[in-house]
């Protein structure tokens, strides 16, 4: 790659991002691109590999080679056998309904054999310790485990140049420093890497070259990581950079080569494995003399002792009340029942704040007990998919918990009952008001206290900026604010720091300690293990949930048998089969092709009694076709309420009248259940019918262009993402008090009020699932490999011939 003079302008923007920049990298070589946020970095990764100008409205200036190739100039194909792109948001780069198909996409784009399709997934999913869960859908995965899902993808590409946008932003420390081992292997096998990180310690060991950029974009330094970290030490610094771990332990250059990676300076970063335990929930607590292990959380009653102190001690998995008594004697808390309420700052039993005795999500979090009186910071760390944000997610009220004792200020934690101030992983999703100084105002914050917190959090110049236009940073700081703004006692995070550069994180954490000082209490999940050590009072460390992968399992060689567990591995799973029914085994077209001439017949015969025996007759196929209960229920139910909603306003006499009347329909019953009849018949012939199955034949048998078939694939993907989305935006502003002086009314409220950001939202995802798709090989060939075919078989003959020579009979005999 050789990049000479780089600048890049966004089509319909006034100014250029990225100013000449200069860089060349080799084959086999590790590239670190470093900046402050907003400087640039993402937009040039996007152009070495190829989305500027090729996908993104877009032109740049200079010259930027691929190989040989202007990238201006390059095809799709060249680009995708060459670079391979992860980009920091691990949502973006779901396009399909499983594991193995977003891994398998870019290999059917680019036209690979089957058996070499299948061998690559297994084996990149086994790299990132996803083999388990390939048959899984992706969004029921970690927002980590998403991000491992896209290296996979990548991976499984093979490219000469990776490139990588703050890979590890998301992931747990084990799974970073196993990813950073596996890009070390790559490079030298001969693959470039080009990586942008903030945190650059676990894999500046094989960092060759470093890009360093101010926050104009321009080059500050281009040289070795010493060169560049050492020799241009002030600049970074002043742009808000993380340095190495060595160099902030050297506060003045001297004359001495100071130490630049850990192993040099003899520093040992804290891992998980220091402190989860594969038996249970660990908790540990900040003293005088340091860290140490307790058998539960209690800062109400000092009565805790640390592990080992007496008879109770051993480390508790929330078995016991944080005080050790024994409970209440309340009946678990859990279920949807319950109101909305705020907390009153009024504490609860014995002055406790948060009191929590056994509180877990089910199958997605284990038991925690802690009580806390106030002032407390209190970091859930854990491996991803653990359960940290099912966890917090409970405490605010957003889903289901079980639990002997859950109380906030007293009040018994249950969904529906929002206690706490929440701060969403993803920002955007907390965001009810059009401006940002409206999301301020929320809850009645008066006019002064709202300037004050804009010029606390540098979004002054942003007050009458929509939310959702925020960057990355900005969006983050408002979100705190938020919660600031609505002198929320108890505030639980999620990730409040990832992604984020050097500046941005001193001045968050700086505004959460500001709140614990306050004598709030604040508890968020986080992967930053330093971070929590260092600013915590109290630590509850997660175990491994049971059966997870590992992010390190070794890479099985490319000989191997693609169905054999590496060392350290898991089998590969069976693709999950659907239950056997009366329909199963069918072409997806079968059914619709079978009950097109029987439509035909019920517009002509206008038979009561035919169009009654065609509804009970697709009931009861409907019901022996085994569906998934609720599509079941819904299409049997829904064809005969259709059916008695057409009798009813036929039978009123809510006709046009003769003379506006185009087509006769019979009688009033005979119009209604022919209505009733003709919706049955399309429901049955869709309700077992997989949509990926459709399009496979669509694009297969019909030569429909794949293209349209990925898109539609991809769109039903999206479906999952945007019904979330939807039901978190609703959440947000039932978090927030948005429509509660509407009473009975306030969900018609909440609804109405998500619509506008839900399309932004919307919008922007299909734009970076776009992005995802382009950097898979997309349009790369006129066709793709299919994976499995959906044949014609002689049933279908059978199914059609004999469903249209009852239809003619009938017809022939009724008529």
């Amino acid at each position: 790659m050789e990049v000479e003079g780089l600048s890049v302008h966004y089509l319909g923007y006034e100014d250029w991002v990225l100013d000449s920049v200069d860089l060349t990298h080799l084959h086999g070589q590790v590239t670190a691109v470093i900046g402050p946020s907003g400087c640039g970095k993402t937009t040039l990764v996007r152009a070495l590999c190829g989305l500027v100008p090729h996908c993104l409205p877009s032109e740049y200036a200079g010259s930027l080679r691929l190989a040989g190739t202007e990238v201006a100039d390059a095809t799709v194909s060249f680009l995708a056998t060459h670079v391979a792109y992860v980009g920091q948001n691990p949502d973006a780069s779901v396009v399909t309904r499983t594991v193995h198909d977003d891994v398998a996409f870019p290999l059917q784009n680019l036209c690979l054999p089957r058996s070499e399709i299948t061998a690559r997934v297994e084996e990149s999913l086994r790299t990132v310790g996803l083999l388990g869960r390939v048959w899984d859908d992706p969004w029921q995965l970690s927002g980590g485990q998403r991000q491992r899902l896209a290296v996979a993808v990548a991976l499984a590409m093979r490219p000469q140049l990776l490139v990588l946008d703050e890979p590890t932003s998301v992931i747990d420390a084990t799974g970073r420093d196993g990813f950073y081992r596996l890009v070390s292997a790559m490079a030298e096998e001969g693959t470039g890497v080009i990586v942008i990180d903030h945190d650059l310690d676990p894999v500046l060991p094989v960092v060759d070259q470093v890009l360093a950029l101010d926050a104009r974009g321009r080059t500050i330094a281009l040289g070795t990581p010493r060169e560049v970290f050492t020799g241009h030490r002030q600049e970074l610094e002043d742009v808000g950079v993380w340095m190495p771990r060595a160099l902030r332990r050297v506060p003045r250059p001297t004359d001495a080569e100071p130490p630049l990676t850990c192993a040099e300076a003899g520093i040992t970063l804290p891992v998980l494995a220091d402190l989860c335990s594969p038996d249970g929930v660990r908790y540990l607590e900040r003293g005088e003399d340091g860290w140490h292990e307790t058998a539960a959380i209690d800062t109400v009653a000092p009565t805790a002792r640390p592990v080992g102190a007496g008879a109770d001690g051993g480390a508790s998995g929330g078995a016991s009340a944080p005080d050790g008594g024994a409970p209440d004697g309340g009946a678990p808390d859990g279920g949807t029942g319950g109101g909305t309420g705020e907390g009153t700052g009024a504490p609860g039993r014995d002055g406790a704040r948060v009191e929590l005795v056994d509180m877990e999500v089910p199958g997605r979090s284990p038991a925690v007990s802690m009580r806390l009186g106030g002032g407390e910071l209190v970091a859930l760390v854990g491996p991803n998919g653990a359960g940290k944000s099912s966890l917090l997610s409970a405490l605010a009220g957003l889903v289901p918990l079980t639990a002997t004792r859950a109380r906030v200020h007293g009040r018994q934690v249950r969904r529906g009952r929002h206690l706490v101030g929440y701060v969403f992983q993803n920002p955007e999703h907390q965001f009810v008001a059009t401006t940002v100084r409206k999301e301020l105002e929320v809850g009645g914050t008066p006019a002064g206290r709202v300037d004050q917190l804009l010029e606390q959090f540098h979004l002054t110049s942003h007050a009458d900026q929509h939310p959702l236009t925020l960057s990355g940073g900005q969006a983050r700081r408002l979100s705190v604010a938020t919660m600031v703004s609505e002198d929320r006692d108890v505030i639980v995070l999620d990730e409040p720091t990832y992604g984020q550069d050097r500046a941005n994180t001193v001045e968050l954490m700086g505004f959460i300690e500001q709140l614990r000082a306050q004598g709030r209490t604040v508890i968020m999940a986080t992967h930053d293990l330093e971070l929590a050590q260092e600013h915590c009072t109290h630590v509850v460390a997660l175990p491994q949930p049971a059966g997870a992968g590992r992010a390190g399992d070794p890479v099985r060689p490319a000989g191997g048998d693609p169905g054999a567990p590496a060392a350290g591995g898991v089998a590969v799973p069976p693709r999950p089969q659907p239950r056997r029914g009366l329909l199963t085994g069918l072409n997806p077209l079968t059914l619709f092709v079978a009950v097109v001439p029987v439509i035909v017949m019920l517009f002509a015969l206008k038979d009561h009694r035919v169009n009654l025996a065609v509804l009970v007759t697709a009931s009861v196929l409907m019901t022996a076709a085994r569906a998934p209960r609720t599509r079941t229920l819904v299409s049997v139910l829904g064809s005969w309420a259709v059916t008695g909603l057409m009798l009813w306003i036929f039978g009123n006499g809510l006709r046009s009248g003769p003379e506006t009347q185009v087509y006769d329909m019979g009688s009033a019953v005979a119009a209604g259940t022919g209505i009733g009849a003709m919706v049955s018949l399309v429901l049955l012939s869709g309700i077992s019918t997989d949509a990926e199955a459709l399009i496979r034949t669509l694009t297969a048998t019909f030569r429909m262009p794949y293209r349209i078939g990925s898109a539609g694939t991809a769109a039903t993907a999206f479906i999952a993402r945007f019904h979330g989305d939807l039901t978190v935006l609703r959440t947000a502003r039932a978090l927030r008090g948005v429509g509660r002086a509407w009473g009975p009314a306030a969900p018609v409220v909440r609804w109405t009020g998500s619509i506008l950001p839900l399309m932004i939202l919307a919008i922007q995802h299909a734009e970076r699932v776009a992005l995802s798709m382009d950097s898979r090989a997309f349009g790369a060939h006129r066709g793709r490999t299919e994976l499995r075919d959906e044949p014609w078989r002689r049933r279908d003959w059978a199914v059609v011939a004999c469903t249209w020579l009852v239809t003619a009979i009938t017809w022939r005999t009724v008529g």
